[in-house]
This record gives structure tokens, sequence and C-alpha cells, in this order.
């Protein structure tokens, strides 16, 4: 090893992206729309979308082999989607209890079995990581949401949109990824009444945006300086990727 090996510059890379929001509000299909997908499934989500994927995973092993199998066999797919994390966590404390021989996760007690699975979760990621690395594959996850109550340290504890797994799993997930996208419908606010009896009403209009950066009522984040709010396609926001490394490359190059 020598001082050759240090490299500098900005260059356009498969990206990991984890995309989570409410049901239905089309995470599938956004991933779907990234370049030659191809999905290992957890969960029954894909039955109105054509789109190649591998049969219904019923294990956490069989789950693992399938993405192992793409990285060791030739083929032409670019973006690999796993549907769900969710369902995923459910196979892996599956796996952990089988194991373990213990009815149910927490039965191991003191939160052994949630770093156990944890870690489970790590062995995917890593096997996942190789296919960006070596077969040069977006990695999209698909997850869920719930509103939780977070417990700000520096205010009152207050609802916000996360990840419906377990926190040692989120945790996880989030730090993984380079983009962890909010999906959601837009939602404005109108004021009705007047004075006293004012209040703020909340509007959808029915059209679905991909959030990009944090807030106080969801998490989010990027790696890139990408806009705040985009439409729920993916074009808009690999064109949103693709010109944010080109304002990224410009600045290095100036300084």
């Amino acid at each position: 090893m020598t001082l050759e090996g240090i490299t500098q510059g900005v260059s356009m890379v498969p990206v990991k992206v984890n995309i989570y929001g409410p049901n239905g509000i089309g995470k599938s299909t956004w991933a779907a729309k990234a370049p030659k997908p191809v999905f290992v499934t957890t969960e029954e989500g894909l039955k109105y979308i054509d789109v190649p994927h591998f049969e219904l995973s019923p294990t956490y092993q069989d789950v693992m082999d399938k993405v192992t199998l793409l990285g060791k066999e030739k083929h032409t797919y670019k973006t690999v989607v796993l549907d769900s994390t969710d369902f995923l966590e459910s196979l892996i404390h599956d796996a952990v209890c089988e194991d373990k021989n213990v009815e149910g996760i927490e039965s191991l007690g003191f939160g052994k079995g949630f770093t156990e699975s944890e870690e489970r979760c790590r062995k995917l990621l890593r096997l996942l990581d190789r296919l960006q690395h070596v077969k040069k594959m977006n990695i999209i996850l698909i997850s869920h949401a719930a509103i939780r109550i977070y417990a700000d340290p520096e205010r009152e504890p207050y609802d916000r949109w996360e990840l419906t797994t377990h926190k040692k799993i989120s945790n996880l997930i989030r730090n993984w990824v380079d983009f962890n996208f909010f999906a959601n419908y837009e939602v404005s606010t109108t004021s009705a009444g007047k004075g006293f009896n004012e209040k703020a009403r909340a509007v959808s209009y029915g059209k679905r945006a991909l959030f990009t950066q944090f807030s106080a009522a969801y998490d989010a984040k990027s790696r890139v300086a990408l806009p705040k709010k985009l439409p729920l396609e993916w074009d808009a926001f690999y064109n949103a990727y693709k010109e944010a490394l080109n304002i990224n490359t410009k600045e290095t190059k100036d300084e």
C-alpha cells in the first residue's frame, strides 16, 4: 500500500435507498421504475405490478440465498429491490427463535433477541453492499411507516412518522443507506373560523411526493444536496441526483 492509492473526485455510483411511507402510497411502483429491477419479496406486494421478481421468500435464509445468487450469477439486472424490511424483520425473528429454541423474540431477555436480529440484518446488508460494489447494482429497500412518539431531548415528545421496524434495525438501515426517503401525500393547511375559534384544517389534494430532508414530522436524509421535496417518480429523483453531483463536482474543482 502506498500514498498513490489516494483518490479524489465525485462520480456517479449506484445508489442505496430506503423508501418508506404509508400503505398504498406507491413505494413499490416507484422502485419498479428504477433501471432493470429485480425484486426479492418478503410480502405479497407485487400483485398488480409487472416487474421481474423471485418467488415469495418464506425464510430469512431464503432471502440471503437469493441475494447471494444475484452476486454469483451473470445477469443484466441493474437494481435489486427488497420488499419489504418489515416482513424481513419478521423472518429474522423467526430464524433467531428457531436457533435459540424460544417461542418469541423477547423470550431471550435483556434485548438479546433484538441484538441478534440486528446482526443478522447487518449480514444481509453486507451482501447487498457486494451487489453494489461488484455488480454495480442500485439497492432499494422498501419499508412501512407508522406514527410514533419521538422523544426529543431538547423538547417535549411529539408524534412523527418513523420506520415500523425495531429501533435497532431502523437505525441500522438509516445509517447504511445513502438516501432515506419519506413518501406521502402533499398536505396543506387552511384556517376555519375567527378569533379564538380559528382552527387549522389539513387538506390533501392526492398529490404524492418524496421528501428528502429531515423534518420534525418525519425522518429523511440525503448524502447529496437534493430539493427538499420531489415528485414520487424515479426519474425525478435520479435527475436531481445527477444534477447535485454535477454541482458538487464543479465546487470541488473551484476550491
